[in-house]
């Protein structure tokens, strides 16, 4: 598994970047609570005009405020690299910055002709200049220029090799048990222009390991309703199940396209109870966004309580009518209807003990919940995306193959010409008779 590579040295975090022409990026760390800088960034992007809106619900589903802001023109250390699939490789971390909006300026480049050629159709015109382009008859005379904020939706955790917990405002310090994984809120702007309608679009993305997906659910780290045992210091303790709770759906796009991005009017949100998955349907209104209503359901002498409404990329989803509290017509299913892949997160927790001592201890809980395929993969980040797109742009189809069978030298058979049957002539239909 390749991550990327980070070093740490009298609290400043050097990170070594995939690509092997990347400039050595510095981030300041701090071993408690938030940053200055982080609650600058928090409250720019906070505020009306900033260029980035941060629409502080879409994170709500975290609780109390506790994930951090990322600043407008940077990307997040898991987002950095180079990224692929079938159709495309991506690239968000260009250095390259939006006057106009102040936002990222990714690369996406796409692999046309079954992959034969690789057509750079979005990126900065900074880049542009600096590297020239082909000009046929298949790349736009100008690529599209697309314009990147980012809002996370859960904390970016990284294993504890990297040295880098995420503190909360009560002490828990939070890792990544096995691999590191993060969610955002993928604002994308196509150089100002307003297309569809819209000026901006929003594309949610999560990040498990080295696998990037579009469909998924967040849950608030709930680390603190884990049963305790009498015996805490040092040891991992979870829930009976990893995946209780309620799954909030982070909203749903077909990808990070040059052109708007199709959603749906619909989130699936599920809520995970001994042994029970049910599934919660929610759609756009137009009502005011509410974060502290609620609904419920029950299954016999049960009762569940959820969110009412969802705050996704800008758009409100209920799952009632009007001032309606009760869900109707829930689905219950064994399982996920999909294959899924959860992340592993290991909360280390502190408590105080009678005798005035302190024993710490840790649980184990999730917050993401990927479903199906991932949409892109990183790359081993040995090539760059010049030489990625050089060498496959120099590859030359080979020709058909022939649509007759390999042979040596032809030898017919010209006794059938030179001495003709006497019924050479007579009608196939006359044959046999």
């Amino acid at each position: 598994m390749l991550f990327p590579r980070f070093f740490a040295a009298g609290g400043v975090l050097l990170r070594l970047p995939v690509s092997d022409n990347r400039k050595v990026n510095m981030y300041t760390m701090t071993t408690k609570g938030t940053s200055l800088a982080a609650a600058l960034c928090l409250a720019l992007l906070a505020s009306p005009g900033a260029g980035g809106a941060l629409y502080a619900q879409d994170a709500a589903v975290q609780g109390e405020g506790q994930v951090t802001a990322v600043a407008a023109g940077e990307v997040p250390l898991l987002l950095e690299g180079i990224w692929q699939n079938d159709s495309r490789y991506v690239v968000f971390d260009t250095h390259y910055i939006s006057s106009a909006t102040g936002g990222t300026v990714p690369n996406v480049v796409l692999r046309t002709f079954y992959q034969w050629y690789n057509d750079r159709a979005a990126e900065s015109s900074a880049y542009t200049a600096e590297h020239s382009p082909d000009r046929n008859d298949t790349v736009p005379a100008v690529p599209e220029q697309m314009e990147l904020h980012f809002t996370p939706l859960t904390d970016q955790l990284f294993t504890s090799a990297y040295n880098m917990p995420v503190t909360q405002a009560d002490g828990d310090q939070l890792t990544a048990e096995q691999e590191p994984s993060g969610a955002w809120d993928v604002e994308i702007r196509y150089a100002g222009k307003k297309i569809g309608g819209e000026r901006s679009y929003h594309v949610p993305v999560a990040v498990i390991g080295n696998k990037l997906y579009l469909n998924f659910a967040i849950k608030k780290e709930d680390s603190d309703s884990v049963p305790q045992g009498a015996l805490l210091d040092g040891i991992t303790i979870q829930s009976g199940n990893l995946l209780g709770g309620y799954w909030q759906d982070a909203g749903n796009a077909n990808g990070i396209l040059i052109s708007p991005p199709v959603t749906s009017n619909e989130l699936l949100s599920y809520y995970v109870a001994d042994g029970a998955v049910y599934h919660i349907r929610y759609w756009r209104t137009d009502m005011d966004y509410d974060a502290d209503a609620l609904a419920e359901f029950t299954d016999g002498d049960r009762s569940y309580s959820v969110p009412k409404m969802i705050a996704s990329g800008g758009k409100t989803y209920t799952c009632t009518l009007g001032r309606r509290t009760k869900i109707r017509n829930i689905d219950k299913s064994k399982d996920f209807p999909q294959k899924y892949t959860s992340n592993s997160v290991l909360v280390e927790k502190k408590i105080q003990l009678a005798d005035g001592t302190v024993s710490s201890y840790t649980v184990r809980t999730s917050t993401i919940c990927a479903f199906g395929e991932p949409y892109l993969t990183l790359t081993e980040g040995t090539r760059t995306l010049e030489e990625i797109v050089a060498e496959q742009n120099a590859r030359r189809k080979p020709p058909a193959p022939s649509p007759f069978p390999p042979h040596g030298v032809l030898d017919f058979d010209w006794s059938i010409v030179e001495d003709p049957p006497a019924s050479w002539d007579r009608r196939m239909l006359d044959l046999g008779k």
